[in-house]
């Protein structure tokens, strides 16, 4: 059986928590796997309760699915068990031996550096600290060396290699999105990594044979929580807030507002094309005027039927993706699944 990946197509702040936790849900996947780093969070809204998921897979809705982190993560030890006994994960979770842990040294070096606090706009965990070092072949830690994460500690590409020639299911969730790579992306202004479905198969263990269906992530607009490029950025303070509070536009992990700009086609395309997008994924869809989901897509009207011609040109983008999803709001199912229409 292939791998389902999710993959952010703008700035973050997609969604991807969301459509990967409904994926997980409806698509009963034996493992849900999570690469990057705390400085990206994941929001899941689940049984009357909001998980503010740093690290933990968004997989974790479906009580049979196995979380699995895999040698790309990067690990705030006391963070990641808080969120273990938050989602009652403690007997479904698997950790690859070599991914990173981020010591306090990182985040204070990170703190102190006020290009990356200020022109680049880090969040200040300690992420890039911690990646510089493993370039740089210094002495780190891992979670194979964490006395309290080793009974977690598996080696992740044998077990997924394992599972998938048994036939077995599994979910990859990515992390930030195409416009923050480090390879593809707005630099500087940019992330310590690559931010793509094939990085993120790397990085769980995994070899590109496996890939099957790739959910790109929008939204009808851009945000950025820090400094860099937005086009045609807002600045009317009413609108904004709508985006601020009904669209909770706010970093989960900055706890900053977030910007917000017009949708971008030309980074839409390079995420379609350089991800291999299968499906696409809508969210904030409830924010547009005119966005009747009464009759699906064909209801839309005004600015969501001007933005539906947006998606049909996207579709024709190589390798011709389809609309999968689209999110009309925060609970997990509050989704219209387009995929066996």
């Amino acid at each position: 059986m292939p791998v389902d990946i999710v993959v952010g197509g703008q700035a973050g702040d997609e969604g991807k928590g969301k459509i990967a936790a409904y994926l997980a849900h409806e698509g009963d996947y034996d493992y849900s796997v999570r690469v990057g780093g705390p400085n990206a969070g994941h929001t899941v809204f689940f049984e009357g309760r909001i998980y503010a998921l740093k690290t933990v897979p968004s997989g974790f809705v479906n009580k049979k699915t196995k979380l699995v982190l895999g040698a790309g993560t990067y690990i705030i030890p006391d963070w990641l068990e808080k969120e273990i006994k938050l989602t009652g994960s403690q007997d479904r979770f698997i950790i690859d031996p070599h991914a990173v842990i981020i010591e306090p040294r990182h985040t204070l070096a990170e703190k102190s550096d006020k290009r990356m606090m200020g022109k680049i706009g880090s969040v200040g965990t300690g992420l890039g600290a911690a990646v510089v070092e493993r370039i740089e072949r210094k002495s780190l830690r891992f979670a194979k060396d964490h006395p309290r994460l080793k009974k977690y500690v598996q080696d992740v590409p044998a077990v997924l290699n394992k599972a998938l020639e048994k036939g077995r299911r599994v979910l990859l969730e990515g992390t930030q999105g195409m416009k923050l790579s480090n390879l593809h992306g707005e630099y500087p202004h940019v992330t310590s990594r690559d931010t793509t479905a094939s990085t993120f198969m790397g990085e769980a263990g995994l070899g590109p044979k496996y890939a099957g269906d790739v959910y790109v992530i929008f939204k009808p607009y851009v945000t950025r929580v820090g400094p860099g490029p937005v086009s045609q950025e807002l600045r009317d303070v009413k609108k904004l807030g709508v985006y601020h509070t009904t669209g909770r536009e706010v970093g989960s992990v900055s706890g900053r507002l977030r910007r917000v700009g017009r949708f971008e086609m030309g980074s839409a395309v390079q995420a379609i094309t350089i991800n291999s997008a299968t499906q696409l994924a809508i969210t904030h869809a409830d924010l547009m005027e005119g966005a009747d989901f009464s009759q699906g897509l064909k209801s839309f009207r005004g600015e969501a039927g001007k933005f539906l011609a947006i998606l049909e040109r996207l579709c024709a983008v190589y390798p011709y993706p389809r609309v999968g999803l689209v999110s009309y709001g925060p609970g997990l199912m509050d989704v219209l699944d387009l995929r066996s229409a």
